[in-house]
């Protein structure tokens, strides 16, 4: 099902089930408008303390503190926002091994209404995985009912190599 924004609805329904497994402490995001519905999820959650940020690189410094405390937290934003991010990931989150999940909104491509942002999205990927940073894309190419697994092995996967994990996700129709 697609709502009215063009997202899909069972893909929010889907990233909103694996970080429910993660059992998060914290929500950090930017807002957007193909990531709402689970963004309000959060906002609304009794157990979760959802914020926004203004930049993605405070989100980086305070997702970093979390961990450091002990508690479990993501960050979730588009791909576009990874180019704002790329210096705090590299020369902080990586260099010092502070395990980090990112969920990172794909932009571009097809019904894409900004016109600004295809040339930047359509290689994001690339660009993360040119840095060094483990990269997964949760799209058309995966099925929709093992996108929760994917989000929590993720999440495995970030503490046991001690290192900043993307997930893309295109939440598009």
């Amino acid at each position: 099902m697609v709502c009215a924004l063009g997202i899909r609805e069972e893909g929010c329904a889907a990233v909103i089930d694996g970080l429910e497994k993660i059992g998060l402490n914290y929500f950090i995001h930017i807002p957007d408008s193909y990531g709402s519905p689970v963004i309000r999820h959060f906002q609304e959650h009794p157990t979760v303390q959802c914020f926004s940020v203004a930049r993605e690189e405070e989100g980086i410094g305070i997702a970093a503190g979390l961990t450091m405390g002990g508690k479990k937290g993501v960050l979730f934003y588009q791909d576009v926002g990874l180019g704002n991010s790329m210096v705090a990931l590299t020369t902080f989150a990586l260099a010092y091994h502070m395990p980090m999940l990112i969920l990172a909104i794909r932009r571009g491509g097809f019904g894409e209404f900004n016109a600004a942002v295809h040339t930047y999205s359509e290689h994001a990927i690339e660009m993360v995985e040119s840095m060094n940073l483990k990269s997964f894309v949760l799209d058309y190419r995966v099925p929709v009912e093992e996108w929760p697994l994917a989000i929590v092995r993720s999440y495995e996967y970030m503490h046991l190599t001690h290192r900043p994990v993307v997930v893309f996700l295109n939440l598009k129709e």
